[in-house]
């Protein structure tokens, strides 16, 4: 309040600011909600791809071991890096409160056996089975990752919303409503005084009127 006038107009704009901070937590308390109730149904849908996911990586592991068992370790890399290549991934986004999150789409990740660039006849039964399971974990590894994020991008929202509500209840709120009670003060006692001066002004008239 340093530097403001104490009077009926500036009481009237800390009113008015304190309203309006008010209204801010409200708002931003809905949304905090809304962000809560966004992180845990991606959450929960997370929780079932990571499953699957888990239950594709366990697969992949048990195959390629089989595959390296069967063929040896050089030509089951010699067969992956025959294999190799890029994979054809659709980002987009959506906004959600102002947010924008990510989504990713992927196509063909499963190849075919004859799409893998290997010779069917000389590549054992094992090693394409390997490739397989490789390609099924990485096509959930692609639906994951991106709600993950997401999820981490929303609690990271919630805590700066929390952190406004916060600052708003516990710093600028209390600070207005001190201001307000200060300015009041100091205009009852502004009022008390001029009161008590037209009271002596008055009974100095009554006083020359005799």
């Amino acid at each position: 309040m340093e530097g403001e006038a104490a009077t009926r107009m500036t009481l009237m704009s800390k009113k008015g600011q304190i309203k309006l901070a008010s209204d801010g937590v409200t708002l931003l308390e809905g949304k905090r909600e809304a962000l809560l109730q966004e992180l845990i149904d991606r959450a929960k849908e997370l929780r079932v791809l990571r499953n699957e996911l888990h239950q594709r990586g366990r697969r992949a592991v048990a195959d390629l071991a089989l595959a390296r068992a069967s063929a040896g370790t050089p030509s089951v890399r010699s067969f992956g890096v025959a294999g190799r290549r890029e994979l054809n991934l659709e980002v987009t986004s959506e906004r959600v409160w102002g947010m924008t999150l990510g989504k990713v789409e992927a196509r063909n990740v499963v190849r075919l056996p004859r799409e893998r660039g290997v010779g069917l006849l000389d590549t054992p039964s094992h090693v394409l089975e390997a490739a397989e399971s490789a390609e099924r974990m990485m096509e959930q590894l692609v639906v994951c990752a991106p709600i993950e994020r997401n999820i981490q991008m929303l609690g990271e929202e919630v805590k700066k919303t929390n952190r406004r509500i916060n600052a708003l209840n516990e710093y600028l709120l209390p600070k207005l409503r001190e201001e307000v009670r200060m300015i009041a003060r100091v205009l009852e006692e502004r009022e008390r005084e001029d009161t008590f001066r037209l009271k002596k002004i008055k009974k100095k008239k009554s006083q020359k009127a005799k």
